[in-house]
C-alpha cells in the first residue's frame, strides 16, 4: 500500500511516524488485521510479514536501529546477519546492540549495559586499541561480532570466523585483538582455545563444525584434501578435493548439507567421483548434522573406515 511505502523505511516504521502520516489507531489496527502491517515490538511495526525467524530477527534490528540512531549499533548474531556471515544456532529471539562510544565530556560515565528477555545493549568497548577495530555501517567490526557471537558456543565463534577469514573480511591478527578488547567475559577462554582452529580452507559451517568435533575425539584433519591418484579423472589433472583428511590415513571425511546436491545428476556425479576414490584404496566417511551432534557416532564411524582401510592396504 502506496502510503505505508511512504512512511516504511527498511520495511518498519514506529507509531509516531504513522500517526503523523495521518494513519490513526483504528486504522493500524485494520491494517494489522488485514495482514498488511505485521507488529514487531512496542510501538513498531513491519510493513511485510518475516519469512522466517532470522528474517524476523532482521525487521526488529531495522526497528531497533533506527529506533536507537547513532547511539548503538548491531553486535553479536545480530551484527553476522546484517554482515552476511553465517551463524550457528543463535537465538534469533534476542536482538544484540552495542552503544556507540559517548561523545560527552572526557570522563563521562560509561552507559551500562540494558538487558531484556528479547534485547541485550552492550556499552561500548572501552579497550585503549578498541578503535583500531571501528564500526562498519550499523555493525560493531566483523571480528568484534565474531568474538562476541563465540561466547555461547566455540563453534559460534568458528563459523563465522572461518568464513570472514575465507572472504578477508578479517585478518587473524584483528580476530586476536578483538578478543583482548571485548575483556573478560564469560565463556572467552573458550573462544581462545578455539582461535588456534580457525581455518579459512574449511568452505561450509558444516566443514568447520566436523574439524571441531573431529579434533576432539584425537584425529588431525587437513582441509581441502587433494586426493592423491585422482588428477586424471579431472579437468586440469588438479584432481578431487574431499572436504577433509585424516592425516596419516588413507580416510577422507566429507560434510553432506541439505542443499550440496540439487539435482539427480549431482548425485550421479558424486557417486561416480567416490567409486573412484575408493578404487584407490581410499574409504569415505560422510558426516550430517545429526551426526556431528552425536560425537560417539562420529567416532564409530571413523574407526570403522579406519579398519577397512587398513584391510585393503594388507591385501594389496
Amino acid at each position: 500500500m502506496q502510503h505505508l511505502a511512504l512512511i516504511a523505511r527498511d520495511d518498519v516504521f514506529p507509531l509516531a511516524r504513522a500517526l503523523a502520516a495521518g494513519i490513526d489507531r483504528p486504522e493500524l489496527r485494520r491494517l494489522i488485521r488485514d495482514g498488511h502491517v505485521h507488529r514487531l515490538h512496542h510501538g513498531w511495526f513491519a510493513v511485510r510479514a518475516p519469512i522466517d525467524e532470522a528474517d524476523r530477527h532482521r525487521l526488529r534490528l531495522a526497528a531497533l536501529l533506527q529506533q536507537y540512531g547513532v547511539r548503538a549499533v548491531a553486535s553479536d548474531a545480530s551484527a553476522l546477519l546484517l554482515l552476511g556471515l553465517p551463524t550457528y544456532e543463535p537465538d534469533w529471539s534476542v536482538a544484540h546492540l552495542m552503544r556507540t562510544p559517548p561523545t560527552g565530556p572526557v570522563g563521562a560515565a560509561p552507559v551500562k549495559a540494558h538487558r531484556k528477555a528479547d534485547l541485550v545493549v552492550r556499552p561500548s568497548l572501552s579497550h585503549p586499541e578498541a578503535t583500531r577495530l571501528p564500526t562498519i555501517g550499523r555493525t560493531v567490526h566483523p571480528a568484534v561480532a565474531v568474538a562476541l557471537a563465540g561466547l555461547t558456543d566455540p563453534c559460534a565463534f568458528l563459523v563465522p570466523a572461518d568464513a570472514a577469514l575465507r572472504e578477508r573480511r578479517v585478518t587473524r591478527d584483528e580476530l586476536c585483538l578483538a578478543l583482548e578488547v571485548i575483556g573478560r567475559r564469560p565463556g572467552i577462554e573458550r573462544v581462545r582455545a578455539a582461535l588456534p582452529r580457525c581455518d579459512a580452507r574449511h568452505e561450509s559451517p558444516g566443514e568447520t563444525v566436523a574439524a571441531w568435533v573431529l579434533h576432539h575425539l584425537g584425529y588431525g584433519t587437513v582441509p581441502q584434501f587433494v586426493v592423491p591418484g585422482t588428477e586424471p579423472f579431472t579437468p586440469g589433472g588438479q584432481g578431487y578435493r574431499a572436504d577433509l583428511g585424516i592425516i596419516g590415513s588413507k580416510v577422507l571425511v566429507e560434510f553432506d548439507g541439505r542443499s550440496k546436491y540439487a539435482s539427480a545428476q549431482d548425485l550421479w556425479d558424486e557417486k561416480r567421483r567416490e567409486d573412484r576414490i575408493r578404487s584407490l584404496g581410499w574409504e569415505v566417511v560422510r558426516l550430517t548434522w545429526a551426526d556431528l551432534q552425536q560425537p560417539e557416532r562420529v567416532r564409530a564411524l571413523v574407526e570403522a573406515a579406519l579398519r577397512r582401510a587398513a584391510a585393503t592396504r594388507r591385501a594389496g
